[in-house]
């Protein structure tokens, strides 16, 4: 697993001109996301912050979820992921860096971020998922979603060549990287469970978070 990756300012660069060209990922990303949200289980009423927002289909999804009575979050690095997120759900949204949130502690249920952590150095991803566990409630949930290495001979043919490519020009793969982030995430305190989706060869990691009661 690599430690390094693109810096945050080469990363808002690629993101803010992208813009929806980054919807295109989805015939690799879309199965793993559809089981992050359906493992979010969001119930109508609750609070829910999503750290990485991308184009804002997934946040409108969620904005849906929880109904007139909810409240959905957003915060993405890149201005143009903020702008296209608000002409489709037009909820809350900051710009802000995933290792200190600009919100109160223990104030959200759920917690959703997909293909976000794969741009963080390794080192900061506990300071990110310390972050994380602190604005969720306790017994609050959280799922993420990221490329993860190869489980059968497709997807470790794929990771295999991703690595190569990324290893000349980690931008052109928009400094994504392959993740295990299910000791990271035990780590963090928080009850896991883990699956694994792999699609046109691309395999994703999606783990879900418990966040401890109090006591």
């Amino acid at each position: 697993m690599r430690s390094a990756t693109i810096t945050r300012s080469e990363a808002r660069k690629i993101y803010d001109q992208l813009g929806t060209r980054l919807d295109r990922a989805a015939r690799f990303e879309g199965r793993a996301k559809a089981l992050a949200l359906t493992l979010l289980a969001v119930k109508p009423g609750q609070r829910v912050l999503h750290v990485g927002v991308g184009t804002g289909v997934e946040h409108a999804a969620l904005q849906q979820a929880t109904g007139a009575h909810g409240l959905v979050v957003g915060c993405d690095l890149a201005r143009s992921m903020i702008e296209l997120t608000r002409q489709r759900a037009p909820t809350p949204l900051c710009q802000s860096d995933a290792i200190q949130l600009p919100l109160r502690s223990h104030q959200f249920d759920r917690l959703f971020s997909a293909y976000m952590l794969d741009l963080i150095p390794l080192a900061e991803i506990p300071l990110v998922l310390a972050e994380f566990r602190r604005v969720l409630r306790p017994g609050g949930r959280l799922v993420l979603v990221s490329l993860t290495e190869g489980t059968n001979l497709a997807s470790r043919i794929f990771v295999a060549a991703w690595k190569l490519v990324y290893q000349l020009d980690p931008r052109r793969l928009g400094g994504c990287r392959p993740l295990h982030l299910t000791a990271l995430l035990s780590a963090a305190g928080f009850a896991v469970e883990h699956h694994v989706v792999v699609q046109r060869g691309f395999p994703s990691e999606v783990l879900v978070g418990t966040a401890p009661e109090l006591g």
